[in-house]
């Protein structure tokens, strides 16, 4: 360390007013580490202590501020912590309580500080795991907190990896514990920055590598058919297991599966009917030791489809399963339905149809909606699907009206055709109009009806009809044929 500098020329110091003169003493210093920095002001008269305030600066920035003077003496004190390594210039300034002014400066070196590096580990972990490993870097001595990098090394010299540090001087990596078991060992060393000198490399620490025991067993269906597909599943415990399993059937190969979330699947197609030895045999990682594991599964003869009857009543004929059929909107269609395993048919449909038990209605035009009958499988049937489109039409309106049947009748009749407020079955009002005729025949209104009135020998068309709902409905419309005599 240096000594005491006192400076022969004022950088940055007051001018001296006549009757003061002041001494800094300050030290070499090290970035982040507290250190006394020291002014003196004296009287040239050499009589008493100057009253006023010493304020100190360092590279321009004010580090603090004293009284001095009287009882408080002539001398000033504080501490200053160097932020940066660089020579600096540290001033102090007196001014008088007479505005008396004088100063001095000093320019010293701030060097680098030391530092160390502490390591982190788990202690333990199991092989080919990913663990967190961890190095701190501290400054020696004051208060300084390190920036940069800290690089990882295994005890062979080998990096593994590197890391910034954090704001509160940690480095962190995630390593790949080797596949093999037994113990690692690992070291970090800090790379240093502008304020702080690398440090020496980390005690040693280790990582005990190890692993554990698989659980394995083998997972097929109950139930399995000659030349239809079955799904092998090896279960691996823990669920953090990785590897591969190998699966035979009789000790012969049959492929190899990945394992993942705990599980490994595989597809088999048997060709031949028996019992049969599935068998799976786990490789082993993640920590996991490998494991084998079998299971018997027996192969019979597949069932037989079932076949499902769809008879609409007052339709002409079954529906054929994948038949096109046209329905209006509106239309409601109830079934007659039966499998040939005796079995309880059910029906599913979509929008704009719908289904209650076996009966089947369009709620509009769209689609087209696609029927499915299903039933659950037994008796020594497989459960069967059978699916039917249905292309949904406009639907045709209906109203109730008085106008009596087509006829003859005698001229001068007032016959009824519907009251004026007639409507149908949507909402759609009734209104009617001599086609033919109109001479023989006039719509009139009155008393609450639309009536037509026959006023000569002739023969007349009326027609009563209601507005269409656009691509949903079709118009109502209904015609008589009337002779006047």
């Amino acid at each position: 360390m240096c000594g005491v500098l006192l400076a022969s020329t004022l950088v940055g110091a007051a001018t001296a007013s006549a009757g003061e003169t002041v001494d800094i003493s300050v030290s070499n210093g090290t970035v982040g580490v507290s250190q006394r920095v020291t002014a003196t002001v004296y009287s040239d008269g050499g009589v008493g202590s100057p009253a006023g305030t010493i304020t100190f600066t360092a590279g321009g920035q004010q580090i603090g501020a004293q009284p001095v003077g009287g009882s408080l003496g002539s001398s000033a004190q504080i501490n200053w912590s160097p932020g940066t390594a660089v020579s600096t210039n540290v001033v102090a300034n007196f001014v008088g309580a007479n505005g008396d002014t004088a100063g001095d400066s000093a320019t010293v070196s701030v060097n680098q500080v030391d530092t160390s590096t502490s390591m982190t580990t788990p202690g333990s972990a199991a092989t080919s795991s990913q663990v967190s490993i961890a190095a701190n870097v501290r400054a020696t001595q004051g208060g300084y907190v390190p920036t940069g990098t800290v690089t990882f090394y295994s005890n062979g010299g080998s990096v593994i990896g590197s890391s910034g540090l954090d704001g509160n001087g940690k480095a962190t990596i995630s390593y790949t514990v080797p596949a093999a078991t037994g113990t690692i060992y690992l070291y970090a060393t800090y790379n240093g920055d502008a304020n702080a000198y690398a440090s020496k490399r980390s005690a040693t620490d280790s990582i005990k590598v190890t692993s554990q025991a698989a659980s394995v067993s083998v997972v097929v269906p109950q139930t399995n058919y000659v030349n239809s597909p079955v799904q092998l599943t090896a279960k691996v415990n823990p669920a953090s297991a990785t590897g591969t399993v190998q699966f035979s059937v009789d000790g012969k190969y049959l492929g190899t599966s990945k394992v993942s979330g705990g599980n490994a699947t595989l597809t088999w197609v048997p060709s031949a009917l028996g019992t049969f030895t599935i068998s799976a045999k786990y490789s082993g990682g993640g920590g996991v030791d490998g494991g084998t594991a079998s299971n018997s599964v027996s192969v019979t003869m597949p069932l037989k489809p079932d076949q499902i009857s769809l008879n609409p009543n007052g339709a002409a004929g079954v529906w054929a399963p994948g038949s096109v059929n046209t329905l209006a909107n509106g239309a409601t269609i109830q079934f007659n339905m039966s499998s040939a395993a005796g079995l309880p048919v059910t029906l599913t449909v979509n929008s704009p149809c719908s289904v209650s038990g076996n009966t089947l209605r369009v709620n509009g035009v769209g689609g087209p909606c696609t029927l499915v009958a299903a039933t659950p499988g037994g008796n020594g049937f497989a459960p069967t699907t059978q699916q039917y489109t249905i292309v949904t039409g406009t639907g045709s309106q209906t109203a109730s009206v008085l106008a009596p049947s087509s006829g003859s009748y005698k001229k001068g009749k007032l016959l009824k055709l519907s009251t004026i407020g007639t409507v149908t079955n949507l909402g759609q009002p009734v209104t009617w109009k001599v086609t033919k005729g109109a001479s023989v025949c006039k719509v009139k209104t009155g008393g609450g009806y639309y009536k037509l009135k026959l006023v000569k020998a002739g023969k007349c068309t009326v027609i009563g009809s209601a507005p269409a709902v656009a691509g949903q409905w079709s118009n109502f419309s209904t015609s008589r044929k009337y002779s006047a005599k």
